[in-house]
């Protein structure tokens, strides 16, 4: 995710928590730069509502994963790479690996989950952690992906739910990756129609 989607990221996040509804938001956004739509500020500008949204404490200061396991092998070097970038902590991998390698004993042999990252060593149960990691990463880039896309069009997050309508897990969209997908090329779709309609207009 680049420094500019990762603005606009804390300005929906920030935003969200302050005000009800998209109008609200995009109105504030529009008094503090001029601009409705994040897509057409700057990253100047964006930075700026970001200040503004800290200082209305509407967005946590960024964070570090938090403490250090003693264990510095490449697979927790990229489990903390990972956190930091999500801004997530160690418990959040922690309960991840304690549901990979067994939770509450129903899923393997009986025995419960490793509840401490330090505690696991086997090659496998690192890789299924990275995995559960990076799809999580996945998730909340194409939700990101698709924030961006509706603000540029001036839409909201209602467009998406009459266009999923009557599908299954439409209420889980935000977390389901195959319906993000299916979101952003829909959503990729209308954005070059509506530029191609403008070019051929006289």
């Amino acid at each position: 995710m680049s420094s500019r989607q990762k603005l606009i990221q804390l300005v929906h996040i920030g935003a969200s928590r302050l005000f009800k509804d998209e109008e609200a938001r995009r109105t504030w956004q529009e008094d503090h730069t001029g601009e409705r739509s994040c897509s057409k500020m700057t990253d100047k500008e964006l930075q700026h509502l970001v200040n503004l949204l800290r200082d209305a404490k509407a967005i946590k200061p960024p964070k570090r994963a938090g403490r250090k396991p003693f264990n510095r092998s490449p697979y927790m070097a990229k489990i903390e790479a990972l956190l930091t970038d999500m801004q997530l902590s160690w418990e959040y991998a922690e309960t991840i690996a304690w549901h990979v390698t067994g939770g509450k004993g129903h899923a393997t042999t009986g025995r419960p989950g490793i509840e401490r990252l330090e505690w696991v060593h086997k090659r496998q149960q690192f890789e299924a952690i990275i995995a559960a990691l990076y799809q999580e990463q996945k998730k909340r880039s194409l939700l990101q992906t698709v924030e961006y896309l509706l603000d540029a069009m001036n839409l909201s997050e209602s467009y998406v739910e009459k266009l999923l309508a009557g599908r299954a897990n439409a209420s889980k969209w935000r977390r389901n990756v195959p319906l993000l997908n299916a979101i952003v090329d829909h959503l990729n779709d209308k954005v070059a129609f509506e530029r191609a309609t403008q070019v051929a207009l006289p």
